[in-house]
């Protein structure tokens, strides 16, 4: 390309950048006096018909954080995509200058973030970006343009066994593995992201060498967490769509503006595939965990079960005040009493609904939050197949796998694409004060969910 006039109308001003596939031209419209953005792909490169796919994929988005496609041309030497040259420091440069950024910064930047890929995940034909990383992203006028989609492809186009390419240290582990590949390599993109705008740290190395971030000071317990859950190797732990990484990223900024009335109490429903499951057990860790937060938390039997009653006969030491009984400092409201108990003044209701059936299902799926605990083992399946069949168009329910080590988890999950599932660690006490990481790192995810017109907030 030795030209200076292309297509007899951009002047080549100078270079801007060029990696292994292409080179990047700062040009100047002759007869507009703009400037624009040439990216030069040549025929020579081996993976010429790859990179022009990337032609293809920008030409039908239009979105405030991509830089606009003028035009497309091609000639023997190779093709050229046209498009808005952005003034602005790529996401490396800003974070050189400036070192790690604000809570505040990192949150704003990473909704934008989320705005854009879920964008590119429900076009008519889902795109997957696959790699996020500084080099990538320009800082403008404190709006982010993702440049470069020369990974990305259609998710409709995936194929088994086919490598896909990203950048080592930034992009998805299944990437260069046989793990599945879809949206959760994104978020995984996006979690890579905050950890560089967090720490300043460049981040070229195998995971199990970075800095944990943990350790780091300068952000909240909670963006730590969400950082974390985004970067977990496995990618049926992490969360499971940008949705769901947006609404807890949204869920730090609303904290501190939550508007609560009164007499209103967020209710979690928490229901089994099949009975003795652990949903009673579940309910009252859940219920512990809360009250560690300082919420006034009531259990409420929803089920037949009469197990409130059968804990009473088992303890001497119990308080009952307007039908609630509290046993070991959880208060608890048998079925048989429920309408006599003002509910209104208690933070939080966690209803325990026994096995989900078609009788109970209105109730269980009108709660703010929506627990299903199943079972992966192979005498568990048909129970749990039956019930999902009955829940399977609803996207906001949380599925929780109880008694499953790794293994098992791992089969239990293959057909739960885009759906919250968790492994339940493993705690015999269900009154214990006290939890476990993973006990901790789960509650965290499920009751993060900002609610504006609920009382409280759950951090």
């Amino acid at each position: 390309m030795q030209q200076e006039i292309l297509f007899n109308k951009y002047r080549i001003v100078k270079l801007l950048g060029k990696g292994g596939m292409a080179k990047v031209y700062l040009a100047e419209h002759i007869t507009l006096n703009s400037f624009r953005a040439i990216k030069f792909i040549s025929k020579q490169h081996p993976q010429y018909n790859k990179q022009r796919h990337e032609a293809d994929i920008l030409k039908n988005l239009k979105h405030s954080c991509i830089p606009v496609i003028y035009d497309i041309e091609e000639d023997e030497d190779g093709s050229y995509i046209i498009e808005q040259y952005i003034e602005g420091d790529t996401l490396k440069e800003y974070i050189a200058s400036k070192g790690p950024l604000n809570e505040g910064i990192i949150i704003q930047f990473a909704l934008q973030l989320c705005d854009l890929i879920q964008y590119l995940h429900s076009t008519q034909k889902p795109i997957l970006y696959l790699d996020l990383k500084p080099d990538n992203i320009i800082i403008s006028d404190d709006t982010i343009k993702l440049i470069d989609f020369g990974s990305a492809v259609y998710l409709d186009d995936l194929t088994e066994g086919q490598p896909y390419s990203g950048t080592r240290g930034y992009a998805a582990p299944e990437l260069y593995g046989s793990g599945r590949i879809d949206e959760r390599c994104d978020v995984y993109g996006i979690g890579m992201l905050m950890y560089y705008m967090t720490t300043g740290n460049t981040v070229y190395k195998e995971q199990a060498e970075n800095e944990n971030i943990d350790e780091i000071c300068g952000c909240s317990r909670q963006l730590k967490d969400i950082i974390n859950r985004c970067l977990k190797y496995n990618p049926s732990q992490r969360l499971s769509s940008v949705i769901r990484l947006n609404k807890q990223l949204s869920a730090i900024l609303q904290k501190k503006h939550m508007i609560f009335k009164s007499g209103q109490s967020l209710s979690i429903a928490v229901a089994g595939t099949q009975s003795r499951i652990g949903v009673t057990h579940l309910s009252f860790r859940l219920i512990r965990y809360l009250i560690r937060q300082k919420n006034s938390c009531l259990y409420q039997e929803r089920n037949k079960s009469g197990c409130v009653w059968l804990i009473k006969s088992r303890y001497t030491l119990t308080d009952a005040r307007d039908a609630v009984i509290t046993i070991r400092g959880i208060p608890m409201l048998p079925r048989e009493i429920s309408s006599k108990c003002d509910t209104a003044k208690y933070h939080v209701l966690v209803q325990d609904y026994g096995c989900l059936t078609k009788d109970n299902l209105e109730h269980f799926l009108a709660a703010d939050i929506k627990i299903l605990v199943a079972g992966g083992k192979e005498w568990e399946l048909e129970h749990a197949e039956q019930v999902l069949d009955m829940v399977t168009e609803y996207k906001d329910i949380f599925y929780l796998f109880n008694y499953l080590d790794g293994k098992y988890f791992q089969g239990a999950v293959q057909g739960m694409r885009q759906r919250n599932c968790y492994r339940i660690p493993y705690e015999p006490d269900p009154f214990s004060k006290d939890f476990s990481k993973n006990e901790l790192e789960l509650f965290r995810e499920i009751t993060a969910v900002p609610i504006n017109r609920k009382r409280r907030s759950f951090w």
